[in-house]
């Protein structure tokens, strides 16, 4: 039996997981499938262990990355 989705995100991890959330925020008629080829979730990049604990998430990289001379986002600045 095949069952019908609009989404797979694949990987059961913190950016699956806000992914999926913030997609239900813009279409909450969707249907979203996570799916881990692991045993658990979260094991991997979002784990505890191999995980920088910089909380990443879909704005972080205006974090790291300066403005430049004309206020936007220059990955290239120093």
């Amino acid at each position: 039996m095949t069952e019908a989705t609009d989404v797979v995100l694949v990987g059961g991890g913190i950016m699956s997981a806000t992914l999926g959330i913030l997609l239900k925020e813009l279409e909450p008629s969707w249907e979203i499938t996570i799916v881990e080829r692991l045993d658990d979730i979260a094991q991997e990049s979002s784990n505890p262990w191999n995980n920088a604990g910089t909380g990443h998430s879909a704005l972080c990289e205006l974090n790291y990355a300066p403005l430049g001379s004309n206020g936007t986002v220059d990955p290239n600045a120093h």
